[in-house]
Order: structure tokens, then sequence, then C-alpha cells
């Protein structure tokens, strides 16, 4: 049985410029595959933020970053920033059912990544100081 896919690879892309094939394979494995079945229980379009997908290296750089953010991909998992007509429900199906290991509610999209968390998943709100620690998450 094959899977209809809501999104397209081509949505993380945010330069135009082509992505290298082991990015463009992460994307399919680590952020659309496991969002695939939250999309079909929420019923409404989950999005990808503007500026939140796959950001090279020498993008980042030339945008004043450090080049140190998840966006690069440089852990092989890389982060997406999603969006959606309902980020309550949206952050409620992340926690739940989701891999990532950081999960972080901004107030217009849900920043969510694999950075190396001692095995903990964690979620966070953005809050006028940053990030602020909501809890471990369990599976």
């Amino acid at each position: 049985m094959s899977m209809e896919l809501n999104f397209k690879i081509s949505e993380f892309n945010i330069t135009g410029k082509p992505i290298p094939e082991d990015i463009a394979d992460a994307i399919l494995k680590h952020h659309i595959l496991p969002m695939q079945p939250i999309r079909s229980a929420i019923g409404i379009p989950i999005n990808v933020s503007l500026n939140s997908g796959y950001r090279p290296l020498w993008h980042e750089i030339k945008m004043g970053r450090s080049g140190k953010s998840q966006h690069v991909f440089a852990n092989g998992k890389g982060a997406t920033d999603w969006t959606c007509d309902n980020l309550d429900l949206l952050e409620e199906l992340m926690v739940k059912q989701s891999p990532y290991t950081r999960i972080c509610r901004y107030t217009t999209f849900i920043h969510a990544d694999y950075k190396d968390t001692n095995g903990e998943r964690q979620h966070f709100k953005n809050g006028k100081d940053g990030w602020e620690f909501q809890g471990f998450i369990g599976l």
C-alpha cells in the first residue's frame, strides 16, 4: 500500500538552488515521512514556514548567522518550522506522535529538530528571552 504525500522536497528549499541528494533524502526520511500521518490526522494543510527548511551553510553565513543552525542539516537530520491554521492541535500531535527530539512553539510556527538531547525529547515555547523549557516528552 502506498502512502500519498502532502509535502514536496521543494517546499524545504529556501534558496531555489539544487539541494544535495543526501539532504533531500534526510528531508524525506526525517521530516516528510514522520509528518505525513500528522497531516492526515489533522485534516488541514500543514506548511513549511518560509525560510525554515534546508538552509545551506553558505546561505546562513550570507545572512550573518553562525552557520550552526539545525536547519543546515549538519547532524544529517536537520530542522523544519511547521505552520498551519491550528497550531494548538499541530503542537499536540507533534509532541505525541513525531520523533523530533526538540519541539518549540512560536507564535506563528512550530520549530522541530533532531539536536542531540542525550536521549530525552524536549518541549519548549519561545518567550521574550528565547526558548523556555516546558518539559520532557515521553514516547
